[in-house]
């Protein structure tokens, strides 16, 4: 059962929400030079949480397309704990439910410790998740679910951190999101490569079903080369890490010329992309940090 659990729990996607997190709170630490690791501690129990709801939620909300799903990888399709039965629908909503429960007390804990602004931040990310899977708008099947998961995870994760560990609106760097909003878009996008075939049966509209394969990987591409353009405009010379990343990334997409969904290509193509933005985040952490 412990097993099925951590299947479940898909933990490597923990990575999007924690560094995003990590993030904010090092820029509130360079700007303020103060620093709580009881908040740390709050702010990453809460990133903990939030992303079990996240996958919890989806994986009960997409159960469906889920089933029709034969080209899923480790980053796309769903933890197949509903597809292969080890999990009721009714048990993963619940311990969905009890994780956004546990996400609201960890964010009112911090609202009331640091600065009450957290709590609505904290929940409008929150009731981003809803509206993307859940009736009534359900934007990942009506199209827009992409900019959702831009904001809820380029935005609102980096000013929740930012905002416990003592920063203010106002201090907040705002031009990193020049490089956060395009590589979580591009991210959004990739993890949605392989799944066109089920999500077109289901009539879910995401931009590779309503592009196609192969302008959705150019509109990736695109994106990441514009990040790396601002990224080396803001950090200078910094960049010995993530440039290279992002060229692999880049270099993949063209060389794979129309990869198919199920194709090992094509998961190299994902691969790279998702790297590409955790390596801009991790760098930013690092040299804000040093």
């Amino acid at each position: 059962m412990i097993r099925t659990w951590l299947k479940a729990a898909r933990l490597p996607s923990q990575s999007y929400i924690a560094l995003p997190l990590l993030l904010g709170q090092v820029l509130a630490w360079a700007a303020t030079d103060t620093w709580s690791w009881t908040v740390f501690a709050l702010v990453q129990l809460f990133g903990i949480t939030d992303q079990l709801y996240i996958v919890w939620a989806n994986d009960y909300a997409d159960r469906d397309t889920d089933a029709q799903n034969n080209t899923f990888t480790i980053f796309s399709g769903g933890s197949r704990v509903l597809v292969d039965q080890s999990l009721s629908p009714k048990t993963l909503l619940r311990a969905a439910q009890a994780m956004v429960l546990l996400s609201v007390i960890l964010l009112a804990t911090l609202a009331y410790l640091v600065n009450p602004l957290i709590f609505p931040i904290g929940v409008t990310g929150l009731i981003l998740l809803w509206a993307y899977s859940f009736k009534p708008l359900m934007l990942s099947y009506r199209g827009g679910g992409e900019l959702l998961q831009t904001l809820g995870v380029g935005l609102v994760l980096p000013l929740i951190g930012y905002m416990a560990q003592g920063g203010d609106l106002f201090g907040f760097p705002w031009d990193y999101l020049a490089i956060l909003l395009p590589l979580n878009l591009a991210t959004a996008i990739a993890t949605a490569l392989p799944d066109v075939p089920s999500d077109s049966a289901s009539n879910k509209r995401t931009i590779p079903v309503k592009f196609g394969l192969e302008m959705a990987i150019w509109l990736i591409v695109g994106l990441v080369i514009a990040a790396s353009a601002l990224h080396v405009w803001l950090l200078g010379e910094r960049t010995s890490v993530t440039v290279p990343i992002a060229c692999a990334f880049i270099i993949s997409a063209v060389a794979f010329k129309q990869p198919k969904p199920g194709d090992f290509q094509l998961s190299i193509v994902v691969f790279f992309s998702i790297l590409a933005n955790l390596g801009y985040v991790g760098t930013l952490i690092a040299f804000t940090w040093i």
